[in-house]
This record gives structure tokens, sequence and C-alpha cells, in this order.
């Protein structure tokens, strides 16, 4: 059974234990654990958290195993799998009762699939004074139904970065001025951040145009989404992003999506060679060795420049929103609509990382007490602001403390900029939510399929759009349709934020 047929509903589970690879532990003393390999009768002395392979999110889990053992006396057991592979491995463990985890650390996104099997956490919450709850600002992130189903343990936004003295330097911006007509700018446009790359792309400057992620597991399909957020995503439409909430009806290949879709592909060749291949982690370390001039991510890629010892960019480093569009396409409309001031929205791209206690649990008192101690303030301060932790800010305070990014070693004038871009992104009323549909993993994946397809010169973005939209569509349909539009419809009124 492939992976892809993993996604599906039907999952059979002597198929998948036959064709699952082990998987390997991050961070040195922690034992090596298949992912499904446990009977389900855990020790209640360890605590196994599975997430994705290090070093992002695994490497946390592993500075935390000696304070929760100081603290609570428990074995921290790290059990990791594939990006690509984790949403799999999780829900096929979940649906056979396999109790393999007792904590699972994942995409919030995920949650439309995940969170009937795991433990509503909601009262517990109330009562923990040591979570600072009101300090968060992803509460939504991890809501279903209303209900606290998960703890957020990570921000994410995908933001546009740049190297600062490069787009300074005034020999290259007159360059670039008789070619395209402006001088060298952080790209407030879309066209801007293409021309831009274009002009780097050959590396005749000694430096490429632009890294982003395209490898299909890698990420890939958050780093698509934000090159059409821009052109498809309006507040006074929401939704408009994925599918018509009225209908369900797939927009993924309406005029936005193959305009955001066209320059992704294009973009490809003015990155480093090999950039098809790129994942998100990739993409971090070829910037901050210094091979781009524009690059889009998370939050990560400004932390591992300025923080990482080899860093070839420390101190020159831009961030800034995504760039933007001047026109919009309306789907109720049919139409491209001009807008009165530039398009350029928040994209809170996967969500944020957030933790689920199993209802398989071993000790569910333990198992959300690591949460807590894995989202409370003083812990993730400390991984919010440490190189390739993978965490990334989702309270106010580690918006507001720079004595503390400053501590580390963030220099200015970069560091004002990463946290302004970031609040900024956070807390816009316009910003825009990931896809929580159920099933949202089987969506994710068909679109890295269809960027691939696009990206290698096999089908043009208009051929290959159309044909994810009309997987989308049956997919909704095995799932069934009249369910997959209320689940919809619920997860546009969730709010980014709560009280």
């Amino acid at each position: 059974m492939s992976e892809r047929d993993l996604l599906r509903d039907s999952i059979n589970r002597r198929a998948f234990l036959k064709g699952a690879a082990a998987v390997t532990a991050a961070g040195a003393g922690f034992p090596l654990l298949d992912a499904c390999s446990s009977s389900g009768s855990g020790d209640k002395n360890t605590l196994r958290v599975f997430t994705q392979t290090g070093p992002p999110i695994a490497s946390a889990v592993a500075a935390s195993a000696a304070e929760f053992k100081k603290r609570t006396g428990v074995t921290v057991k790290l059990i990791t799998a594939p990006f690509g592979q984790l949403y799999t491995k999780t829900l096929a463990d979940f649906q056979t009762g396999g109790g393999s985890y007792d904590v699972v650390l994942a995409a919030s996104s995920w949650l439309g699939d995940l969170h009937s099997f795991v433990v509503d956490l909601t009262d517990r919450v109330k009562k923990d004074k040591s979570l600072d709850w009101s300090d968060v600002i992803y509460q939504g992130n991890a809501q279903w139904d209303g209900r606290q189903v998960a703890i957020p343990i990570d921000g994410d936004n995908q933001l546009c970065y740049y190297r600062r003295d490069i787009l300074s330097d005034k020999g290259l911006s007159a360059k670039f001025k008789k070619e395209f007509g402006k001088p060298l700018a952080p790209p407030a446009t879309w066209d801007d951040f293409m021309n831009i790359a274009r002009f780097f792309g050959d590396g005749k400057y000694g430096v490429h145009g632009v890294v982003e992620a395209y490898r299909h597991g890698g990420q890939a399909f958050w780093y698509y989404a934000s090159n059409c957020v821009a052109y498809c995503a309006q507040p006074n439409l929401p939704g408009a992003m994925w599918f018509d909430p009225n209908n369900l009806k797939p927009l993924v290949n309406n005029p936005g999506h193959v305009k955001g879709m066209e320059n992704y592909a294009e973009a490809v060749k003015y990155g480093p060679p090999g950039m098809i291949n790129f994942d998100s982690n990739e993409v971090r370390q070829r910037f901050a060795h210094g091979e781009a001039v524009l690059g889009i991510d998370w939050d990560d890629t400004p932390i591992i420049g300025e923080l990482q010892k080899d860093s070839k960019v420390k101190g020159k480093i831009g961030s800034q929103l995504l760039p933007g569009s001047d026109k919009v396409y309306d789907y109720t409309k049919e139409a491209w609509v001009k807008q009165s001031t530039l398009n350029r929205p928040g994209w809170l791209a996967f969500g944020g990382w957030v933790g689920v206690v199993p209802k398989a649990a071993t000790d569910v008192d333990t198992s959300y007490k690591y949460l807590s101690f894995l989202a409370g303030p003083k812990f993730s301060m400390k991984m919010v602001t440490r190189a390739n932790s993978g965490m990334n800010p989702f309270r106010a305070s580690q918006l507001d403390n720079k004595a503390a990014w400053k501590a580390v070693g963030y220099p200015e004038p970069d560091l004002d900029e990463y946290l302004a871009a970031m609040r900024t992104s956070d807390t816009d009323p316009g910003a825009v939510r990931d896809l929580r549909l159920p099933g949202a993993a089987s969506f994710q994946d068909s679109t890295e399929v269809a960027a691939q397809e696009v990206v290698s010169g096999q089908k043009s973005a208009q051929s290959a759009l159309d044909g994810l939209a009309s997987q989308w569509d049956q997919l909704n349909q095995r799932k069934g349709k009249d369910k997959q539009l209320k689940a919809y419809q619920a997860s546009l009124n969730a709010k980014i934020t709560s009280s």
C-alpha cells in the first residue's frame, strides 16, 4: 500500500505495518523506536512522544527531556518519522487502536481527522495557571468545534525574507533599474519579487535569486500556497483560498491559483541548483549560507540565519509580509478585481505545530503535564529563540520580549523587522487560515503532486490545477460532501485567538 493510499480512510493495518519504514530518533541518548511497534501497554515512567524527524520540533523534544525528568521522574522517549509519513502513521495508529504514543506533535491542520481520537483538554487548560493561557495567540488553531483538543507549541506564518545588504547595493540597484525601471528594494508585489529573482537568478552576481521548497513530502504545499494568497484571498470572502463555502466547489484551479502556480514554477529556475528537491530545512540552510537574495519560509529562516554559527548572513536579513497584489480574483464574480490598496494578507501557513494526547495514552495526566511544560512560558521562550528548534513564537510575550532575543545574539535592525513582521501577520484580522478540513493531508499531498507536474514541465499550471480540483472534489465525495461542507463552514468560523 502506498503512502497516498494510506491517506484514504480505509487504512489496512496489516498492509500498513508491512510497508511502513522504521523511524529514527533524533537527539543523542534517545532509543531507536519503530513508530508502530508499541503494543499500547506503555510504562507510566516513560512518555512516548511522536513527531517529525528533526532537527525542527524533534530537537525541541530532545531539549525538554532532562528538565521534564527532573520535575516528574518520567523519561521522554522520542519517536520520529519523516514529515511525509507523520500523518499517515499517526492516523493509522489512532484508527486501529494501536496505542503507540502518549503525545503526538503534529500539524494543527490535521485536527479535522485527529480530534475524535484525542483527549479534550478544555477543562485542564482552564485550571492550569502555569500555562498562562491568555498569553497564547494561537489558541483557535488548536480547537475543534469550540473545544480545546490540542495545545499550541508553535506559531506559523510564511513570510518573505531578503538580503538587506544586497538590495541596498547602489551599483546593483542601478543595473536593476536599467532593466526593470525601478531601483532595487524589498519586494512589495509579486511582480517585484519575480523581477528580483530573474535579475539574480543565473548567479552572475555571486548569489541566486530565490530559495523555496519544492520537494514532494517536504512541505511544498505551503510554499506553493504562499505564491497564491495575495491573488486569491480577501477579508470579505472567507475560505476563498480553498473552497466555495456555499457548495464546497474547489477553487484551486481559478485564475488566482494559476497565476501563483506559474510564478512558483518559474521561480525554480532562479534558485540554487537542485532546488526542485529542496525541503523546508534545506531552504533555511541555503539562505543561511548566503546562496539567495530572497527566501520564502516560516519564521525559522531568520533564526537560523542570525544564530547558527556557520551563517554567512547574520545582521543582513530583512523580514516582511509576503508580497502583495493590486488585483484579486473574486470567485463570486468570476473576475479579477482591482484593489484600492495592495492586497497583502497575513498567511498562517500550517497553523503551527500542536500537541495532542491520544485517548489510548498510558497516563493522560502525565501526557498533559508534558504538553503544559513544552508550551509553558519559560521553556517555550528558550525554544523560540533557539536556531532550528522548529518552535516559532506563539505567545504575545515572545514577540514583546526583545531582551530575550538580544540575549541569544539576534542583532538589530534585523530583530525589529522580524518581530514586527510576525506580529503583523499574527494579528491581521484578514489573515488567511490554513485548510483544516478533514482529509487535509490528502488535499496537501495531491497539491504537491500537481505542483511537481508543473514545475517539472510535464503539465501547464491550468491543466494540473484542473486535475487537482477534480481530485479534491472526488475526495470530498468519498468522505461525504454534506459532512465535509459543514466541517468546512465550521472551520471558517473558528477564531484565530480566543479568551
